[in-house]
């Protein structure tokens, strides 16, 4: 069988048998630990990412509260709107109220908005809003639905 391969000797080079690691100015090579730089380095790195991170973490919480508020007003918003259609009382109006105080009902309200929009052919459309609110901090969040009749 054949060999095909190239050693370093063929092309006039020479193998070392060490490797050579550079000295360092702050460590002396005797020394088995880190000096008092390295560990001062690490630890701002680490407390840097960790800063990062607490950030992340109160930013998920207040998108998941968030979240469930919205969710919360959806549902309630979507029962006045079904309450609303389902009376089958259309005149217009503008009204204003809260949810009765139940658990997951505390702090929102809604508003009901009946409009009569005349259409070209003279007959008309009725517009139905309805939207639940809430306070989320100093503002004033609102979760509306539109419907047509």
């Amino acid at each position: 069988m054949r060999h095909f391969g190239f050693r370093i000797s063929d092309f006039g080079l020479k193998t070392l048998n060490f490797v050579s690691i550079p000295q360092s100015a702050i460590r002396n090579p005797q020394s088995n630990g880190f000096t008092l730089l390295e560990v001062m380095v690490a630890v701002t790195i680490m407390s840097m990412v960790l800063v990062v991170l607490l950030g992340l973490k109160n930013r998920s919480m207040q998108d998941v509260a968030l979240a469930e508020h919205i969710t919360t007003a959806t549902m309630l918003a979507n029962g006045k709107m079904m309450e609303t259609i389902m009376s089958g009382s259309f005149a217009p109006v503008e009204e204003e109220g809260e949810f009765p105080d139940e658990e997951n009902r505390m702090g929102y309200t809604w508003k009901r908005t009946i409009v009569k929009i005349p259409l070209p052919n003279g007959s008309s459309l009725t517009e139905v809003r309805v939207a639940a609110l809430w306070k989320e901090g100093t503002r004033l969040e609102m979760v509306e639905l539109v419907d047509y009749e």
